[in-house]
């Protein structure tokens, strides 16, 4: 079933672009409290493009970040 405002998909491919850069972060130094912050963050732009119908796509083979669920 289709939200009524779906977001669109370029949106979605950008949000995903971020998630990817979090995945950057766990060599610098970030103190425990803002970690537990940026976790946070992570979580909720995955379920932004799950509750849209996609998943994440960690497979460094597949160009696309996010790919239908």
């Amino acid at each position: 079933m289709k939200k009524e405002n779906e977001t669109a998909f370029q949106a979605l491919t950008i949000i995903a672009e971020m998630v990817m850069k979090f995945g950057q972060l766990y060599v610098l130094n970030i103190s425990s409290e803002d970690w537990e912050h940026l976790q946070s963050v992570r979580n909720g732009l995955e379920k932004v493009i799950h509750d849209n119908g996609y998943r994440m796509n960690y497979d460094k083979n597949i160009k696309q970040n996010i790919i239908k669920r």
